[in-house]
């Protein structure tokens, strides 16, 4: 084999058994993850996947691969945690979801560099790769199917369906958040009482300014939608409680660096937010064309 690198390609297709699933994974395109894969097949001689369905299943040759790729990862990162104990100052990666985003986390951000003074913290919005090494810890409330990760729940959010109060007695549709499988309910109600949403975006903090301005509904976070003015709850959708996971490698259990971390993170969701959720009146959801 004259490219390990190759190795990555052969565990993510495993693990996530679709070619789109290991592009998002590795940061690449569908089209490269299909050549690697061929060329490393041709290059060996063998078949190392075979469709079912719609999932690619791995030949036994492959499963071995992926094993040969998840302990050469584990030891990488071994390696690079014992360097990383032994620098100064310390480093940790967070990457977080959607759901994240609007959290009272964000909020404790300003707070850091009093309470966690030796550390320095890289929060980014948007997935990465535990297995593969591009962040530290991942914070989301939908659980990982990666493999070799430690799941540890480090707090809960509430989300709620709202509207701007200057149209809480006269909406017309509703907005929903593309890709967050985290409000599917709430969209699944809005759905059934308002009829197909009038707008997609795929940016909750968007969505907000959007219903303050708009006749529209919106599912958001309690955290994030009690900090601005002028929003609303609609009492008669029912408010829905979400588990916070974070997730790092199994090789970092004994990290401290890890351990600090989580701990700024499970204090953060702890905190009491001192802003007030108000209930909106009760509308008439008879809705009007939007056209008329």
């Amino acid at each position: 084999m004259h490219n390990w690198d190759d190795l990555k390609y052969c565990l993510a297709l495993k693990r996530y058994g679709t070619m789109s699933g290991a592009a998002q994974a590795l940061k690449t395109n569908v089209a490269t993850v299909s050549r690697r894969i061929h060329g490393l097949s041709e290059e060996l001689g063998i078949q190392l996947f075979v469709k079912d369905g719609q999932k690619w299943k791995a030949t036994p040759f492959a499963e071995s691969l992926a094993e040969l790729a998840e302990s050469t990862d584990t030891e990488l990162s071994r390696i690079r945690q014992e360097g990383e104990a032994s620098s100064d100052p310390k480093e940790v990666r967070i990457n977080y979801d959607e759901m994240i985003r609007q959290s009272r986390l964000m909020s404790a951000v300003s707070n850091l560099f009093e309470t966690v003074p030796n550390i320095t913290f890289k929060l980014r919005f948007g997935s990465a790769s535990l297995g593969f090494g591009e962040t530290d810890i991942f914070l989301t409330t939908i659980p990982l199917e990666e493999g070799n990760l430690v799941q540890k729940r480090v707090g809960t959010l509430r989300s709620a369906i709202w509207c701007g109060s200057a149209h809480q007695d006269r909406l017309q549709s509703w907005i929903r958040v593309e890709g967050n499988t985290s409000m599917e309910e709430h969209h699944s109600a809005l759905l059934d009482e308002m009829g197909e949403e009038h707008m997609i975006l795929n940016d909750g903090l968007l969505c907000a300014e959007v219903i303050q301005r708009a006749p529209f509904a919106a599912a958001l976070v309690e955290d994030y939608a009690v900090r601005q003015r002028g929003l609303r709850f609609l009492p008669q959708f029912a408010k829905k409680e979400h588990a916070v996971w974070a997730y790092f490698h199994a090789t970092r259990r004994q990290d401290k660096v890890i351990h600090v971390a989580l701990d700024w993170i499970a204090e953060s969701f702890k905190a009491k937010e001192e802003a007030l959720a108000i209930p909106a009146k009760i509308p008439d959801l008879t809705l009007k064309s939007i056209d008329a």
